[in-house]
């Protein structure tokens, strides 16, 4: 018997959004009675998507609905409520085991390069609040949109909750099967509003490779006083990919889903093993002719996002930073690898965090045979207090202006049988930089008189 199916739209938008899916499901023989659209406020400036997610967890209570298994459906910023309230601390009943399928439909998984152009007086006035004389006239979310934004803390904190520290997702009954679709289409000539280059590798919202839960975590240890740097291995190798829709953008995916996308989520609903999970991915997604040309739609462009967060060892932020990919061959020539530096966006309320989004069909025949070196560099901005770790002279203490340091990590290029790659497309993979902080000698930060 079908689970009660909770929908829960994106950002800017409303109940309404599932209409075209709650008479595609209808019609498929769900019974309107079992169907929850959720309805929710976003265009507020003091509201974050974790009260969004604490509404939602009253609104289930309300409904009986947090005592019973459930699945949802998603779209956009309905990923990080429905993630947000499942990770959500102290829970008053435990939420482990009620989420059965999550059917996220293009998800913010990792933000959207146009959040940040939300805040700006441009987008205040196309997706603020018109209402003027509501509180919250051309209020466009403000703190929701810093959530959105690429490189946040929030997805990055949220990602560790359920994709690095913990892994709440799986191939068996004891945790959700997540299923992610993004549509092939960005919003062509309608974008030129914004930068163009927000458009490329994405729906026209959120980028191929901000969507699926395959990501992975990197730590750069370069605080260690012995051993030299710790590069740890990656973490979360579940692979919960994106399935790449044609023929359709961010809001087309919800108003004109195509048939074989409503097919696909239908049987996804239906998984309920592993051995059906991997027959959904092997057997139905690959004979999908909507997927097959989606894929094609793809070919050559192969995009991955990186999100880089610099740290030192008291977990405070090192906002002044840089990090270089450098390829160096067998005679010590270096190359730089600048398609590293091509789109770098820091994220504005801590600019310790920087999302990298790189086009991998661009390296070709850059990196082979050649060692993968990356080059660190930090400044603290006072003589008072410094970086200190491997590459600097421990004996010698920190210093104001560290590095450059060159941290071989060629063994995470891929070329090795066995070895884990850097490099996946249509992925998030997590980087996080650790570097000792301390007091300069003789320069005294506290002395006793």
């Amino acid at each position: 018997m079908p689970l009660p199916l909770v929908l829960v739209h994106g950002y800017a938008s409303s109940a309404d959004a599932f209409g075209t899916w709650r008479n595609a499901l209808v019609a498929a023989g769900r019974q309107v009675t079992d169907i929850f659209i959720g309805n929710y406020v976003t265009l507020n400036n003091e509201v974050t998507v974790d009260d969004i997610a604490n509404g939602l967890n009253h609104a289930l209570h309300d409904k009986g609905l947090d005592r019973a298994p459930f699945d949802a459906i998603v779209h956009s910023t309905g990923m990080l409520v429905m993630r947000s309230w499942l990770t959500a601390a102290n829970p008053a009943l435990p939420r482990n085991g009620l989420l059965k399928h999550l059917i996220a439909l293009a998800p913010a998984t990792f933000g959207s390069p146009i959040a940040a152009k939300g805040r700006s007086l441009l987008g205040r006035i196309f997706i603020g609040s018109k209402d003027p004389f509501g509180p919250d006239f051309l209020a466009s979310g403000n703190l929701v949109l810093s959530n959105l934004e690429l490189g946040s803390q929030f997805t990055w904190d949220l990602a560790h909750r359920d994709l690095i520290d913990k892994k709440l997702y799986g191939t068996g009954n004891d945790t959700p099967y997540v299923f992610v679709f993004d549509g092939t289409n960005d919003y062509g000539k309608l974008a030129e509003i914004f930068d163009r280059s927000d458009q490329e590798g994405s729906d026209g919202v959120v980028r191929w490779s901000g969507v699926a839960l395959n990501t992975r975590k990197i730590t750069l240890n370069l605080g260690v006083s012995k051993g030299g740097v710790q590069i740890s291995d990656f973490s979360n190798l579940l692979d919960i990919p994106m399935i790449p829709i044609a023929g359709v953008h961010h809001n087309q995916i919800m108003s004109v889903p195509p048939n074989g996308l409503v097919q696909l989520v239908l049987a996804a609903l239906n998984v309920d093993s592993k051995a059906a999970f991997d027959n959904f991915h092997q057997n139905i997604v690959a004979n999908s002719d909507v997927v097959k040309q989606g894929r094609a739609k793809q070919q050559g462009q192969n995009w991955q996002q990186f999100v880089v967060r610099a740290r030192d060892n008291h977990g405070g932020p090192i906002i002044d930073y840089s990090i270089e990919i450098v390829a160096r061959a067998p005679d010590g020539t270096e190359t730089s690898i600048s398609e590293f530096e091509k789109d770098v966006h820091p994220y504005a309320a801590d600019n310790s965090f920087r999302c990298f989004h790189v086009k991998l069909d661009e390296l070709k025949g850059k990196i082979e045979g050649k060692r993968l070196i990356a080059r660190v560099i930090a400044k603290s901005g006072t003589e008072l207090v410094g970086y200190q770790g491997y590459g600097s002279n421990m004996a010698e203490g920190a210093t104001p202006d560290f590095g450059p340091i060159d941290l071989d990590i060629s063994d995470f290029d891929g070329s090795k049988p066995g070895n884990f790659s850097l490099f996946y497309p249509f992925t998030t993979t997590l980087i996080e930089i650790v570097l000792n902080r301390q007091p300069i000698p003789p320069v005294k930060i506290f002395t006793f008189a």
